[in-house]
């Protein structure tokens, strides 16, 4: 008597580590092929050349007191912003900050003043034009370039996504059919799909050289591709 209910255990654990489903009828275990799925995961990277550029400029003044500090920079700021409207660009943004300058000496650091800082970034959809714009901004006094930004307009990305996406499912599907044939089954359609994206801004700052054929010297930038990343995890059915 002892031996039946640990046979039937013994038949319920190998079926259940099988992974497989299985309806208890009376007249024993019947197996069912329903609901058996897949999950697999797949990515996919699509390159863009960028449209939109973003160049950050920032005229620096300093002085004995913060007042000085200011009062150096602000003729030249205002100047900046001005070049880089008059050359095109649209000026998004304009920060000012003004804080202790220090020196290191023998015993510590000693305060020697203060440094303002009147930061302008502006943008533009003719990237051709970043070289330009950085001479046009230092020319009018910008004091350094603190960043170039490459990106893509809206239209552009959300076109490179839908790539993406197109070749991350693909991708997803081959992987499920191989999967499902090395088992003898085969892909009977979708029961989930979960997406995320994101966008990697390239900027190839390093590229920026000084043109010696031209009098005063221009600046030249060569950007990097922007790329557009997709992946997908999707749970297929079995048939």
């Amino acid at each position: 008597m002892v031996s039946r209910p640990l046979a039937i255990a013994g038949v319920l654990a190998v079926l259940l580590a099988g992974g497989v489903g299985f309806a208890l009828a009376s007249g024993g275990p019947v197996p069912s092929a329903e609901n058996a799925t897949v999950s697999v995961s797949a990515d996919a990277t699509v390159e863009r050349a960028p449209d939109r550029a973003t160049v950050t400029v920032a005229a620096v003044g300093r002085g004995e007191t913060a007042a000085a500090a200011r009062n150096n920079l602000s003729g030249d700021a205002d100047a900046v912003q001005q070049a880089l409207e008059d050359a095109g660009a649209n000026v998004t943004s304009s920060r000012f900050s003004i804080h202790p300058e220090y020196e290191r000496t023998e015993t510590g650091r000693e305060q020697v003043g203060y440094v303002a800082v009147h930061t302008v970034e502006a943008e533009t959809s003719d990237v051709d034009s970043v070289g330009s714009l950085v001479d046009v901004a230092v020319d009018a006094g910008a004091d350094r370039v603190d960043g170039i930004t490459y990106s893509l307009s809206e239209e552009t990305r959300q076109d490179a996504r839908q790539e993406a996406l197109t070749t991350a499912m693909d991708r997803a599907r081959t992987d499920a059919e191989t999967v499902a044939a090395a088992e003898g089954r085969s892909v009977d359609g979708v029961a989930t799909i979960q997406t995320s994206d994101s966008g990697r801004y390239v900027v190839r700052a390093e590229m920026a050289t000084a043109d010696a054929g031209s009098a005063g010297g221009s600046t030249v930038i060569s950007p990097g591709p922007v790329t557009v990343d997709a992946a997908v995890q999707v749970t297929y059915e079995l048939g």
